[in-house]
């Protein structure tokens, strides 16, 4: 047991070492952003962040309240995403964030749903869109992380899938 941790502690802190420049991939944000813009729902709002490029979608589209089955009716949209990941070497983040009020309706709190929510998305991502697991990460915020009104004041999207596109590589 003791060995097994020491490996794992190993592989931890030489993972984060190396010589070689941080990779760019291509195409750019903008180019990015045209790509997806093309065949995304028209209420995507599009953010470019330091990190690359956050495509934020109402999490309705994906999911009924309190669910984290995704809905049948959303796959259309998710395979469209995809098919143009299947085009990039870039890294996709799939963040979920919800401020659903159950009223202990559902046992279940924000961010465990949240939680879920992301990881089926990613679940779907690589068994039925076949992306590498390596290019997906997960990640549920619940209420943690509110849309910033002034990134997009049109819209209250506190309840939203964020498909955040990376610039770099992301190591795990």
């Amino acid at each position: 047991m003791k060995n097994l941790l020491l490996l794992m502690l190993l592989s931890v802190l030489c993972s984060g070492f190396s010589n070689e420049p941080a990779k760019t991939y291509q195409p750019n944000v903008e180019k990015l952003e045209s790509m997806f813009k093309e065949y995304l729902p028209e209420n995507t709002v599009y953010t470019k962040v330091p990190r690359g490029l956050i495509l934020s979608i109402d999490e309705s589209v994906f999911f009924s309240e309190g669910e984290t089955r995704i809905k049948q009716s959303s796959l259309t949209v998710l395979d469209t995403i995809i098919s143009i990941l299947h085009e990039l070497p870039n890294y996709c983040v799939v963040e979920n964030h919800t401020q659903e009020d159950f009223n202990g309706q559902y046992g279940i709190e924000n961010w465990e749903l949240s939680m879920s929510r992301s990881a089926n998305l990613v679940e779907y991502m690589i068994k039925c869109g076949k992306i590498p697991p390596k290019q997906l990460f997960s990640l549920g915020f619940g209420e943690f992380m509110p849309f910033k009104d002034n990134v997009a004041p049109k819209i209250g999207m506190n309840n939203r899938i964020d498909f955040v596109i990376l610039e770099y590589e992301a190591k795990r």
